[in-house]
């Protein structure tokens, strides 16, 4: 059995998800980041993406939040995110964040080299709702 790291994903409004974790892997600032149980104490940001975890639960299983950027703090005993919002599978309308993904690409597209800090974030967002919604099996 795979050494494990306790792994807590935190709204403001709740606990998204509370367990023992083989393996987080995070979208943090500068690129996807993994974290296994004893890695070396950091605090990184993290970028809007999908949070995906091997937890074992008396099961090993895979789940997968989207979250709209935040915190992530690593211990070598466990992985604190933070995050304002954490979607789950059950908790994305697909057909509203397929809407949101073509209004956001579309208003993208109008800035063409502007500020588009905002509509990048957008996109990001809705993409990651899909990524979890629609991956087979998780």
């Amino acid at each position: 059995m795979a050494a494990l790291t306790h792994l807590s994903i935190i709204t403001p409004g709740s606990v998204k998800f509370e367990g023992s974790a083989e393996i987080v892997v995070a979208p943090g600032a500068a690129g996807d980041l993994g974290a296994l149980a004893n890695h070396a104490p950091l605090l990184t940001t993290l970028r809007t993406g999908v949070v995906r975890a091997t937890v074992a639960d008396g099961t090993t299983r895979r789940i997968e939040y989207a979250v709209d950027g935040g915190l992530m703090q690593v211990l070598p005993d466990k992985v604190i995110i933070l995050t304002d919002l954490a979607l789950a599978r059950g908790e994305v309308d697909v057909e509203e964040a397929r809407r949101d993904l073509k209004r956001s690409e579309e208003a993208l597209a109008h800035k063409r080299g502007g500020d588009d800090d905002a509509e990048r974030k957008a996109v990001a967002w809705a993409q990651a709702r899909l990524d979890v919604a629609q991956r087979p099996g998780v």
